[in-house]
């Protein structure tokens, strides 16, 4: 393993006034960033809690690719600059641990495309999806890391959530508590083990 950087760290001191709340640690290997529990975790426990007011929220994925684009060039005026600096970007960057995007197949050119034999159909799924009018990296991160929050709740960027190793086969229930006006905390996404 390889020692967190100080992105890392400013993002980690972020996450607590913030309001989230994880067992799970954040860890880092040459080849990216990973979290781990060192403790035992029951069916039912939250794996992650956080308040929705902490995360970048949007209509549509394409909004919510331009608030990212908007926050990120608010720099460190942005609430959400220690996260965002987290983010990947485009190329990587060795030196901060960032993983790179252009690893998506969004971004592949030429030689590696042709070696994709699907009938085409990748070559016109990124051509569909092609928008220039948005920042790319933006879109990006969004198109790899944003969350369905629900009908009529639209979609987020959800800080941590797109940290978490995923196994589609493993049990997780996401659920929103709403604020009843009594906490002052606002809607709370929890997202436990274990099935609902």
């Amino acid at each position: 393993m390889v020692a967190i950087g100080r992105a890392a760290s400013t993002f980690l001191s972020w996450t607590t006034p913030q309001g989230i709340q994880t067992p799970l640690e954040l860890s880092q290997r040459p080849e990216g960033r990973f979290t781990i529990c060192k403790r035992d975790i029951s069916p039912g426990d939250d794996l992650l809690s956080i308040p929705l007011s902490s995360c970048l929220k949007s209509d549509s994925l394409e909004n919510l690719a331009e608030k990212l684009a908007h926050e990120k060039n608010r720099g460190s005026k942005s609430k959400f600059a220690p996260y965002i600096e987290f983010l990947p970007t485009l190329e990587g960057d060795e030196a901060s641990g960032r993983p790179a995007l252009s690893h998506l197949p969004r971004f592949w050119k030429g030689k590696r495309l042709d070696l994709v034999l699907d009938g085409g159909q990748l070559d016109a799924r990124m051509r569909r999806d092609e928008r220039p009018d948005i920042d790319q990296w933006a879109l990006a991160c969004v198109d790899s890391r944003a969350n369905f929050l629900g009908d009529g709740m639209g979609y987020a960027m959800t800080p941590m959530l797109d940290m978490i190793n995923h196994d589609g086969t493993a049990p997780t229930c996401a659920r929103i508590d709403k604020d009843k006006g009594f906490s002052g905390a606002g809607d709370i996404l929890h997202l436990t083990t274990g099935k609902s």
